[in-house]
């Protein structure tokens, strides 16, 4: 019985040694392997850059590389992962022994002796719980990967980011535009204004053609004031995203620029690369990872638990006399603790993980297709987008041919003056119309770049830990997007 206590720290020892803990693999998925919009195949280069500089606009990339520091959801997210990666530290160190040092002194005053007895003690305790049956490990692999899910989770605001900001810049740009070509169509239909008022001085048109002037004028000219709200809303929007306040707005927004121009072409991934570089659909594998280990973990909490224990320490009735061999004293425990009966917690809590689990893998699905679906929707809208504004250009050409040959008939005496008002309005509606196709072609652009174009921000993330990475080589060049 003297060495009985070998059996529990012999045992623990050998089977913590020889126990192979083993995590389950992501369950292999199957994905299409081709896109249903069909594209025109085009030779260009993979992009190695983010994909709003293929819009060659200095103020947008400093735009974004400022939200990219400065946005507080960008900083929530980096806050997250450093939070995960605490968690992991703590989920580490379970599996190691813990010990703690500590000194005491006590003093006794007994009344019947009139005597008082000290005592001093320095004592150094040691213990640990060998991970057996994997409990400590499946927790440690629950963290490890809901670090990297923290980290895609960073990608994924990464991603939105960017495209808000470009979204919303061309928006601001669109709204600039339009303005300056209303502003522009005000000062020439105010000289018509005064042409016709002259006209009627002289007798040559009827107070009718100067009230219709007079009301087309006026008309476009309320459109300003929507048009300048519209300007100031979208900038406050473009300053909360870039974490300022509305007063401390850039410059560079300030004034009015042109709407960049769209790239021609892009290097379209297939759907199994695509969903591998987007940071949600990561995001959401490592969350059915998290969800696998912990059931596991779960598992294993239902087996029995080992401990060991030691104890070196001195004690003394003199601290002077506490370090010396004499009082040196040495203790060592082991045991083993299962549970028998629970009325079914331990079980319940395996059920619970399974279920989490099973939500995890359905909630990766979800986000699996709601990717193809914003791929497909982009690809399609880019190209009919395009259509659109190529026919509307056609139609503004032609509108400024019927502005001309109106003008020269109703100088001529051929025509009357509402069909000078109505070619007018006509072509100015169409250059209004005209702007917002191609801020519509921009938009879907980003809309597509946002959904294929994933891998500068994972590279981005990976600066914050790691992230594994499975490129891919079989891709399409597609005519009509950008990267």
């Amino acid at each position: 019985m003297r060495h009985f206590w070998l059996v529990f720290v012999i045992v623990p020892l050998t089977l913590s040694g020889c126990s192979t803990i083993e995590t389950r693999s992501f369950p292999k998925q199957i994905f299409p392997k081709q896109w249903a919009q069909q594209v025109q195949q085009l030779q260009t280069q993979r992009q190695t850059h983010p994909w709003w500089q293929e819009l060659h606009d200095a103020d947008l990339n400093q735009l974004i590389t400022e939200a990219i520091k400065a946005n507080p959801d960008a900083l929530t997210a980096e806050s997250v992962i450093r939070e995960s990666r605490a968690y992991r530290v703590q989920a580490k160190a379970g599996l190691l022994p813990k010990a703690t040092i500590g000194a005491n002194a006590k003093s006794t005053y007994l009344k019947s002796t009139d005597a008082t007895t000290d005592i001093y003690s320095a004592v150094l305790d040691a213990s640990w719980e060998p991970d057996i049956f994997g409990s400590q490990q499946h927790t440690l692999a629950a963290a490890n990967a809901q670090v990297k899910a923290s980290e895609a989770s960073y990608a994924d605001v990464l991603v939105t980011l960017s495209a808000e900001v470009a979204t919303n810049y061309i928006t601001l740009r669109g709204y600039q535009a339009q303005l300056n070509v209303t502003q522009d169509s005000l000062k020439s239909w105010k000289e018509t204004l005064q042409l016709t008022q002259w006209q009627h001085q002289a007798g040559m048109v009827t107070e009718l053609d100067v009230e219709q002037a007079k009301r087309s004028y006026e008309q476009t000219a309320a459109s300003v004031p929507t048009l300048k709200q519209s300007i100031l809303e979208t900038q406050n929007q473009l300053a909360i995203l870039l974490g300022r306040p509305p007063e401390s707005l850039p410059v560079s927004l300030t004034k009015t620029a042109a709407l960049p121009d769209s790239p021609k072409t892009v290097f379209l991934p297939i759907p199994t690369e695509v969903l591998r570089q987007r940071p949600d659909v990561r995001a959401a594998e490592q969350k059915v990872l998290v969800a696998m280990s912990k059931t596991d973990a779960a598992k294993a909490n239902r087996w029995p638990s080992f401990s060991l224990g030691g104890t070196l320490g001195f004690t003394s009735a003199s601290i002077g006399k506490l370090i010396n061999s004499d009082s040196l004293f040495t203790t060592l425990t082991a045991g083993i603790t299962h549970t028998l009966f629970d009325g079914g917690a331990l079980d319940a809590q395996v059920d619970v993980q399974k279920e989490q689990e099973k939500q995890a893998l359905y909630s990766y699905k979800k986000t699996v297709l709601s990717a193809l679906q914003e791929t497909e929707n982009a690809l399609a809208g880019l190209y009919n987008s395009r259509e659109s504004y190529a026919a509307l250009n056609r139609a503004l050409e032609a509108s400024k041919n019927e502005e001309k040959l109106a003008v020269m008939q109703y100088e001529s005496g051929q025509t009357n003056f509402s069909n000078v008002l109505d070619a007018q309005r006509t072509q100015l509606t169409l250059k209004q119309k005209s702007i917002e196709a191609k801020a519509t072609e921009l938009a879907k652009l980003i809309t597509l770049s946002k959904a294929i174009a994933g891998n500068w921000a994972i590279k981005q993330a990976k600066k914050n830990g790691t992230i594994d990475e499975k490129p891919s080589t079989q891709s399409k060049p597609i005519n009509g997007t950008s990267s």
